[in-house]
């Protein structure tokens, strides 16, 4: 359904592109779900892809911004996870979340890297929020983070005006 939706309503030429992405998207939703494992082969073997179809116009973002998608995407995941170990003493996150938003940031850049994380901190959080009080289970229940990072950065590629719209009133 997503694959038709992007041949709708994305440019031609990055057809090729999102339908990698999207596909790999929806693997991680899969698995991520099942076994709260996010497979390599869907993030981090695929980024040199999303580097090299901004490189040749592939994708609405250039190279540099692909690439700085990769690291911010990372570091801001790496940064949280970090702090919250160090307060806690518990991980709070997975290393399949950090290189998902490294994968995503190489396919939609830094500003689409942003707006997921946002969009998907904030799905995840009322998710979260609605299950713990509806099922009456404690907050210390796991709940899988790429999920939301997926759908966010599928909604991003699709509605990015929408967004834009609706967040910044562009």
């Amino acid at each position: 359904m997503v694959s038709l939706l992007s041949l709708w309503y994305l440019p031609p030429h990055t057809h090729i592109a999102y339908f990698i992405f999207f596909s790999a998207l929806i693997v991680t939703i899969r698995s991520d779900l099942e076994t709260m494992l996010i497979s390599r082969f869907v993030t981090l073997f695929l980024i040199p892809f999303g580097l090299f179809f901004a490189k040749i116009g592939f994708l609405p973002i250039d190279f540099l911004d692909s690439l700085f998608g990769i690291l911010l995407g990372y570091g801001l995941l790496f940064i949280a996870s970090t702090l919250f170990y160090w307060i806690t003493k518990k991980e709070g996150m997975g290393q399949g979340d950090l290189e998902l938003l490294a994968f995503i940031g190489s396919f939609i850049g830094v500003t689409g890297c942003w707006i997921t994380l946002f969009l998907g901190a904030l799905f995840g959080s009322l998710f979260g929020i609605t299950y713990i009080t509806l099922s009456g289970k404690s907050n210390q229940v796991r709940i899988p983070f790429g999920p939301f990072l997926s759908i966010a950065a599928m909604l991003y590629v699709l509605l990015q005006e929408k967004l834009f719209t609706l967040l910044f009133g562009l």
